[in-house]
């Protein structure tokens, strides 16, 4: 059945609709939280905490063919408060993210220390969550804009950030690909 109608059902209350949606999205959602905490059980509750926020309020989803964008902001949004109620940090200083890198021999080395879900865990929320929307969920620049609720350059200018900071750890062109 299509998104649209789905929604419009589960706006209603139909919780089988609303299941069905879920289920639409439901591998993509645990994946994006594992992104962020990297533990599984910590993912699951920010995932159950995004689920269960997405029922109460989707009544006020304006836009139903926006379903994805909108639970995904959710889910980016709990993800983030899980992090700063953890006191998690997150370096935002390259040379001491990369340091460690730079003193192993050769490229070889430095692409089996370390692979794209490790370099990720150094990125900052903001960074991760672009890279999560453009090249995880697939959203265009101005989707990401919209639910970052920031303009498109800025969007943009972290993305471009985010490879240059990447491209030292991993192989040239992955992001790419």
């Amino acid at each position: 059945m299509e998104m649209t109608k789905l929604v419009q059902r589960a706006k209603k209350g139909d919780d089988e609709a609303f299941e069905q949606l879920i289920r639409s999205v439901r591998e993509k959602l645990y994946r994006t939280a594992y992104a962020y905490v990297r533990n599984e059980q910590d993912a699951l509750d920010i995932y159950q905490e995004a689920i269960y926020t997405a029922y109460v309020t989707i009544k006020k989803l304006k836009k139903p063919e926006s379903f994805t964008s909108w639970i995904t902001k959710i889910l980016v949004f709990k993800a983030i408060d899980f992090i700063r109620k953890e006191s998690r940090h997150f370096s935002t200083d390259d040379e001491e993210v990369f340091s460690p890198l730079i003193e192993l021999e050769n490229v070889d080395d430095i692409l089996h220390a370390l692979d794209l879900s490790v370099a990720f865990k150094y990125l900052t929320p903001k960074v991760k969550t672009i890279i999560l929307l453009r090249y995880y969920h697939d959203l265009s620049v101005k989707e990401i804009a919209i639910i970052m609720n920031v303009p498109e350059g800025t969007i943009k200018s972290h993305l471009n950030r985010a490879k240059k900071e990447l491209k030292p750890i991993l192989r040239e062109g992955y992001l790419y690909e």
